[in-house]
């Protein structure tokens, strides 16, 4: 799971240091840039495959979530 996060870092880094660098912007705010996109990159990874694992597994077990706990008596 965190091979895939960090791949998709590794590529988000070297595509937003690619397009600063394309725009004109200093060697130092494009490293920046770049890192922290990597980084907000890497952490949106791990919560998507979070939550689709916990879809997944869901479903495969026939679990149901109630949205509203008072629903959860009735049935």
């Amino acid at each position: 799971m965190r091979a895939t996060a960090v791949t998709t870092a590794v590529i988000a880094l070297f595509a937003l240091a690619g397009v600063g660098a394309a725009c004109g912007v200093p060697p130092l705010v494009c490293a920046a840039r770049a890192l922290v996109g990597a980084g907000v990159m890497y952490v949106l990874a791990i919560v998507l495959q979070r939550v689709v694992l916990r879809i997944m597994v869901d479903l495969m077990t026939g679990r149901t979530r109630a949205t509203n706990p008072s629903e959860e008596h009735t049935r």
